[in-house]
């Protein structure tokens, strides 16, 4: 069905057979690193057979098995609207959705970033939850279900390990209505390091986003501290991984492709990145670069997105203002990203994507009008520039509502109201209206609100989300609107520094401030 190469497949007799799904088409899930790295590792270890599940593969990619043929139901989630696919997914293949009522036949389990983030939502759902890095997982459930004389056994041989979190034996406490304490089994986050088996493309194929490159892991978590960004909390610390592992790598990916995908959230703080270019140079390799930190834009980065005849990249600036980016966390002037406009176009990039958030706390409508003046500035540079290359490509301008994510120290923020952050969003978007070359696009807030609500949500949201796994997302606003919960509670009010969060009975490492200055 698929045209694709580097895919396993192994007699199932006598081994622990796993069904690993991500929520979402194949072309989305084949463009994740996290999927790629789990179906290697767990087809590396001889005991187990790993095979894929997709939205738009609902019999397995390998074999045509049925999703109900595997011992366990392992899902891939990066995003929170996937937990109404993964919820959707049970429900299409006659799996119950209550981990009570399956009693681990089949064990269904989940890991990822959104899982990491706050499992709560789907909690009750989940035989086990995995936060953190995967790399531990296949042996520690091989060793384990192996070793078992039942599920409850199988449990109690995982529940001490760091990384598994067992919902059935942690219990939120909750006194008129909120939650007060939790009792049980407190997890731990698992953390690789350091980042000596780099998650890489392990599966060739052109149905992916990425179809035309080799994705390589450079380094995982990052070094800044951006307080809205939950990257850095739940992948902390920052690993950068070193050369003497990383070459093998890239002359495994100059077998398969010309073009190499690196993954970091900033690609020039990896402390061997001269070197590292050469290295690809020297291989043939070009490199194709991930959204780029403004202020990190080296001669060593430029040369190496000259000579890889880049023609797009992504930055984000999340806002016009000045003080209110410093407030994010994030340092940097609006002279310093002018600049990098201003190289990175000189060295022949055409095409150039911005993100902004809105609805950032301490946010007015003259920050707004701050981000409109930037996005001309760069424009103008944009343009001068690109006349002197006779090549103009465009600017894209993708605007998001912001979400405050758990974990961060803006976990306890307010989120604006859909309509306040659209109308926002139509400001700054009637403002560049008529100006050249620029597009605007941007998630719908509501989009956003849904995010939120069950990104900060606790073990009572299960039913909504099984109620808007059975409907079309059309019906979906009229469902929240019928829940007899309220959903603003969730997504939109700040948070007392005194409340019990949904997701504070483990922490991620990281240190947090009120999120205030």
């Amino acid at each position: 069905m698929w045209n694709e190469s580097g895919s396993v497949r192994k007699d199932p007799g006598g081994k622990l057979n796993v069904a690993l799904v991500y929520p979402n088409t194949y072309w989305v899930g084949m463009s994740n690193l996290g999927l790629q790295q789990m179906y290697r590792l767990l087809n590396n270890h001889p005991g187990m057979l790993c095979e894929r599940f997709f939205t738009d593969s609902p019999r397995s990619v390998e074999s045509d098995r049925a999703l109900q043929d595997f011992h366990i139901i392992a899902f891939s989630i990066s995003y929170e609207l996937d937990y109404i696919e993964a919820i959707k997914i049970l429900k299409a293949n006659h799996v119950p959705v209550s981990a009570r009522d399956r009693r681990g036949k089949p064990i269904v389990m989940a890991g990822g970033a959104a899982i990491t983030s706050n499992p709560e939502p789907i909690a009750d759902a989940l035989d086990i939850c995995f936060l953190g890095d995967g790399e531990p997982l296949p042996s520690i459930l091989y060793e384990s279900y192996a070793a078992g004389s039942g599920y409850e056994d199988f449990l109690d041989r995982l529940s001490l390990v760091p990384g598994v979190y067992i919902p059935s034996r942690m219990h939120p406490i909750y006194k008129e209505g909120v939650i007060a304490g939790f009792e049980g089994s407190m997890p731990r986050l698992s953390h690789a390091d350091p980042l000596d088996d780099p998650a890489c493309t392990s599966i060739i194929t052109k149905d992916t986003a990425f179809g035309d490159m080799y994705l390589i892991e450079i380094a995982r978590g990052c070094p800044f501290s951006c307080k809205f960004c939950s990257a850095r909390e739940i992948y902390s610390p920052y690993r950068a991984v070193a050369l003497t592992i990383l070459e093998p790598v890239f002359a495994e990916a100059a077998r398969h492709r010309g073009k190499v995908g690196l993954v970091s959230t900033s690609l020039n703080n990896h402390p061997e990145a001269p070197a590292m270019f050469r290295e690809m140079r020297d291989r043939g390799l070009k490199v194709a670069p991930p959204s780029l930190r403004p202020g990190m834009i080296g001669n060593d980065l430029l040369q190496a997105l000259a000579e890889s005849q880049v023609k797009g990249v992504t930055l984000a600036p999340e806002t016009g203002s000045e003080k209110l980016r410093y407030a994010l966390g994030k340092r940097i002037t609006n002279a310093v990203i002018l600049e990098d406009i201003r190289a990175l176009v000189t060295v022949g990039i055409r095409d150039i994507k911005l993100y902004f958030m809105v609805g950032l706390p301490g946010e007015t409508l003259a920050n707004l009008d701050e981000t409109v003046d930037l996005i001309k500035r760069i424009r103008q540079i944009f343009i001068q520039v690109s006349k002197g290359n006779k090549k103009i490509g465009s600017l894209t301008v993708s605007i998001n509502a912001f979400v405050p994510k758990p974990h961060t120290p803006y976990e306890r923020q307010p989120m604006a109201e859909p309509d306040e952050a659209k109308a926002h969003i139509k400001r700054i978007e009637k403002a560049l209206k008529g100006e050249s070359n620029i597009t605007v696009s941007f998630e719908g807030p509501k989009w956003a609100f849904l995010q939120g609500l069950i990104a900060r949500g606790d073990r009572k949201l299960l039913g909504l989300i099984v109620e808007l796994a059975g409907h079309y997302a059309s019906a979906w606003q009229r469902l929240l609107k019928q829940w007899p919960l309220n959903p603003d509670y969730y997504a939109l009010r700040e948070r007392d520094e005194n409340e019990v969060l949904p997701w504070s009975f483990y922490s991620t490492g990281c240190v947090k401030d009120s999120g205030h200055d």
